[in-house]
């Protein structure tokens, strides 16, 4: 079931290490998909740890930047009436606003720690225009073991288990495609139009 993907990675895996790169430095792919997708590939040996960790450290460390400048020099008006489009939520800036104020650099280092938080509070980090030199080096460090974790996850659960996993689900795969594309769909409706 995964020979096409690994297929796909195989002959052509510097467009594919480039994908997730770029993936995961727009936060288009969320570094919980990218990273053990990773791991899968060094556990059928497409990859080696240190290019999966230095590809995931670096697109993470991309997103990190992007979301930093985004809220330095875009500044928070501008965020609140786009944001919507990159599914930020004002409420969001301003939680994210009180922890950063609250805490400072600590909160760009523990807040990679933290599945929602990872991409929320960067943007509160260049908004309270933290020094980035600082902000780069917290989230560096935050960022590189959750890099790790999540890429020994991929290896860990293996390319047998995922196959065999999908096999299981081989029959109900469209369904769940169906269900999670409407659920989608459905909550981003939800989010633009609960604004108004």
């Amino acid at each position: 079931m995964l020979e096409w993907l690994f297929a796909a990675g195989e002959s052509n895996l510097w467009l594919f290490l480039g994908i997730v790169l770029l993936g995961l430095g727009t936060e288009i792919i969320p570094a919980e998909v990218a990273l053990p997708l990773l791991g899968l590939y060094v556990s059928n040996g497409t990859l080696n740890w240190g290019v999966a960790l230095l590809i995931g450290f670096a697109g993470s460390l991309l997103g990190a930047t992007v979301f930093y400048l985004l809220g330095r020099y875009a500044g928070r008006p501008l965020l609140v009436k786009y944001g919507r489009w990159l599914l930020i939520k004002e409420r969001e800036i301003d939680q994210g606003e009180r922890i950063v104020g609250k805490y400072g650099t600590w909160s760009a280092l523990f807040g990679r720690f933290l599945p929602v938080i990872r991409t929320v509070v960067s943007v509160p980090c260049g908004l309270f225009e933290l020094s980035f030199k600082r902000y780069i080096l917290a989230s560096g460090a935050g960022l590189l073991p959750v890099s790790f974790f999540y890429i020994w996850l991929g290896e860990r659960f293996g390319v047998e288990r995922a196959e065999g996993m999908l096999k299981a689900l081989e029959q109900e795969m469209w369904w769940i495609l169906i269900i999670l594309v409407g659920g989608a769909a459905a909550w981003i409706y939800y989010r633009r139009h609960s604004r108004k």
